[in-house]
């Protein structure tokens, strides 16, 4: 079944912008230049809601990854967020034809 599904063509990517000035729209923006995680938005004073605008982005069908990161002064991983290369591209194209505020 799984060889039959790899036949088909992939969906097309269509992601949601989200709304102008949201967490979500912060993060996409953090995240069409680099990767984040939530030091970095609490660094740059953006507050603790980053875990939150990532899974925003994920119901827009942005499909951020996320990545578990081990660091010495921490017991647990954190999060580094990504977007995927095509999310990247579609908003490349999007600019060039003059329809993403991205």
């Amino acid at each position: 079944m799984s060889e039959q599904l790899s036949l088909l063509p992939e969906p097309p990517f269509f992601p949601l912008m989200p709304t102008a000035g949201t967490y979500a729209d912060i993060a996409l923006h953090d995240l069409l230049a680099r990767d984040v995680t939530q030091i970095d938005w609490l660094a740059e004073g953006k507050g603790w809601r980053l875990a939150a605008a990532i899974k925003e982005l994920g119901y827009l069908g942005w499909e951020p990854d996320s990545i578990p990161v081990h660091t010495p002064s921490r017991r647990r991983p954190i999060a580094l967020y990504s977007l995927p290369t095509k999310a990247k591209q579609f908003v490349a194209s999007m600019r060039q034809q003059g329809g993403a505020h991205a």
